[in-house]
């Protein structure tokens, strides 16, 4: 998968299983709308202030690069466990891993349950 492959379906997944969380019932009240100006407990990864929600989506991925050849003929040589049998075909691979990190600030959706009339009830 292509890295901005993945960031996509990453994002893409966390906001749908926000609204799946918001659409459940059981008591709970994910990402509520209409809190009073709630003081949320202090955390450096999010944010709330008046109607919106934010937090930081981080990222800490290994990227596998690899560079292959391959070359068909008789003969063959067995170097670190790559190479192949006497009468068939060659190949090498160099592969290089690097790491990168990055957040990705998002705005949580707003839940459209009314929590304030659901616990009058």
């Amino acid at each position: 998968m292509n890295l901005d492959e993945f960031v996509k379906e990453v994002l893409t997944k966390i906001v749908a299983g926000i609204r799946e969380a918001q659409a459940n019932d059981g008591g709970a009240f994910i990402v509520p709308a209409g809190d009073g100006g709630h003081a949320y407990a202090n955390h450096s990864r999010v944010s709330s202030n008046g109607k919106l929600k934010s937090t930081i989506v981080d990222f800490d991925i290994a990227l596998t690069v690899e560079d292959s050849s391959k070359t068909s003929g008789g003969g063959g040589l067995k170097v670190a466990g790559i190479g192949a049998n006497l009468e068939g075909e060659s190949s090498s691979k160099d592969t290089k891993i690097s790491r990168i990190q990055f957040g990705i600030p998002i705005l949580l959706p707003e839940s459209q349950k009314k929590w304030h009339e659901e616990l009058k009830s």
